[in-house]
């Protein structure tokens, strides 16, 4: 499996040795590549491959950039695709007919590496807003709308009941209301941490992972009381490198799903161990609970840009927002699990500083 930060661009360019000039150059620069020597192989390709990007050729045989064009705009699986156009044609016509038809930049034959990584890196980065803003848009509409209508439904039986003298139905909207509302200000939390991940530069600092674990165990203690959870932790922690509040807010989601679906009694168990090279530490939160299937697994670290269409229940915006924040901390996340064996999710972070990479699309 490829490395999340990999982007795949498709390159359409019927003249053989410039496609392969291309492929070299962007493999070398960290990027995966499909080629087509045409317009209707490139359109094939593109359906079946679904890539981050698309370089194609103007003049080529059976079907010419300004089709393939076309024929990307009219699918709904390709048409938010960018697509960038090298040509040797660069009269104002073409230009202006390739930006019309919904070609995202033209870069003119010669032309050289430089023009072509900061093009395709600009337009990713484009892509990857517009995506988020969408994403972030279903987010708000889905998400928020079930808490909100739960909590004015509680309010107004509340309303009805009120001189009825049935104060135990009254406690029972009351706290259902109180729920609604509770679940409407995590998501806002967890919408404002994500937004904050996006903006925010930081650099990234020697942890201590006691103090951290102990600030995430603190906001969680009403939650670990209510479920009578048992922790278990070890007496020291590897080394890491990273941002203490970002840490945090990964071992308190983790932590409060433990708590949430490790069973009656949950034990939970946390840990953490350097790996052989001392590069990286992984740490984890193992609970108790039914465990999870493999199609579940799939299912938990769904980016937030695909949010609204994989959803898993209980964890989705969550994870994926612990997904976000270890990865620009150059870490990974995952799950270990086994139906009737619990789950232990875990992530990993370096244990010294990065290597500097210039684009979050091209792997370091």
């Amino acid at each position: 499996m490829s490395p999340p930060n990999k982007s795949t661009i498709l390159i359409i360019e019927d003249d053989a040795p410039l496609r392969q000039t291309l492929a070299d150059t962007l493999e070398l620069n960290g990027f995966l590549t499909v080629a087509a020597a045409n317009g209707i192989e490139g359109l094939a390709a593109a359906r079946r491959e679904t890539p981050s990007l698309i370089i194609t050729d103007i003049e080529m045989p059976g079907m010419t950039g300004f089709e393939l064009l076309v024929a990307l705009r009219q699918d709904e699986a390709l048409r938010s695709v960018p697509v960038i156009v090298i040509s040797a044609k660069v009269d104002r016509a073409a230009t202006r007919r390739g930006m019309e038809l919904g070609a995202a930049d033209y870069i003119s034959k010669p032309f050289t590496e430089d023009e072509v990584i900061r093009s395709i890196t600009a337009r990713l980065e484009k892509k990857e807003l517009l995506d988020e803003l969408d994403a972030f848009a279903h987010t708000v509409a889905h998400d928020l709308k079930n808490p909100l209508s739960t909590l004015n439904m509680r309010l107004e039986l509340l309303g009805h009941g009120i001189g009825k003298g049935d104060d135990a139905a009254l406690r029972t909207q009351l706290a259902g209301a109180i729920h609604g509302a509770v679940r409407f200000s995590s998501i806002i939390d967890e919408l404002l941490v994500l937004a904050g991940v996006r903006r925010q530069a930081i650099v990234p600092q020697s942890l201590d992972m006691a103090v951290v674990v102990a600030e995430a165990l603190d906001r969680l203690e009403s939650i670990l009381q209510r479920q009578s959870v048992r922790i278990e932790q070890p007496a020291s922690w590897p080394a890491a490198v990273g941002h203490a509040p970002w840490i945090i807010e990964v071992w308190a989601n983790f932590i409060s799903n433990a708590a949430k679906y490790g069973g009656a009694a949950p034990v939970i168990t946390l840990g953490g161990a350097a790996s052989d090279d001392g590069r990286h530490a992984r740490f984890w939160v193992q609970d108790n609970g039914p465990g999870l299937d493999a199609d579940a697994q799939k299912k938990m670290f769904v980016p937030f840009t695909r949010i609204s269409t994989v959803r898993a229940s209980g964890h989705g915006l969550g994870l994926s927002i612990v997904r976000r924040i270890v990865e620009k901390l150059g870490g990974k996340v995952g799950v270990e699990s086994a139906p009737g064996a619990g789950a232990r999710f875990w992530f990993e972070l370096p244990t010294g500083p990065r290597p500097h990479t210039h684009s979050p699309f091209i792997a370091s």
